[in-house]
């Protein structure tokens, strides 16, 4: 296991755990298991909660400078597994039915997944260690830093307006599920 990415590693062991599992209800139901079915749900339950571990837990951890709950890193590969798996359960659970306010979070949740990793990206290209500094590599990595933060600012509201969706869905399900019957 490369040690540069053990994060993306992690997080394709539990993608493919979780692809296993689906794949299982699958050959069950000879299709794919229904949005609003026990597998639907719990996969979808599952992977919000994944979710809304990723944009709570890290970006708490980072306010809490003097915590003792573990290292910055350690949770920010914590926010990265959970950021690739999470929408990954999230997707499994449409059932591959993109309609309506579902297909809307849905969209905006490749996009934070995407914005996520070019953040991944950018944030590895900066050295921790202030090297690369001397001559053109001063502005080069000014460069990075900017980038990091025009990044920061647009994924933040991008996944803000992921989560104001998502509740909407999940308020909307549960309205027409139980007090429309």
């Amino acid at each position: 296991m490369p040690r540069r990415a053990p994060e993306l590693w992690y997080a394709a062991g539990a993608i493919l755990a979780v692809t296993l599992g689906y794949g299982a209800a699958y050959l069950r139901a000879d299709a794919y298991p229904s949005a609003s079915g026990l597998v639907g749900h719990g996969i979808g339950v599952a992977g919000f909660i994944l979710m809304l571990m990723t944009a709570t837990l890290y970006s708490v951890r980072k306010l809490r400078t003097a915590a003792r709950w573990g290292s910055l890193a350690a949770w920010l590969r914590f926010h990265m597994v959970t950021g690739l798996v999470g929408p990954y359960m999230v997707l499994l659970h449409t059932a591959m039915r993109f309609r309506g306010l579902a297909g809307l979070a849905m969209l905006l949740t490749a996009v934070v997944v995407v914005s996520g990793l070019i953040g991944r990206y950018l944030y590895t290209a900066i050295p921790r260690d202030g090297g690369d500094a001397g001559g053109g590599g001063a502005r080069r990595l000014a460069r990075r830093r900017r980038a990091l933060a025009l990044w920061h600012t647009l994924h933040v509201p991008l996944a803000w307006a992921l989560f104001a969706a998502a509740f909407v869905h999940v308020v909307a399900a549960l309205y027409y599920a139980t007090l429309q019957r």
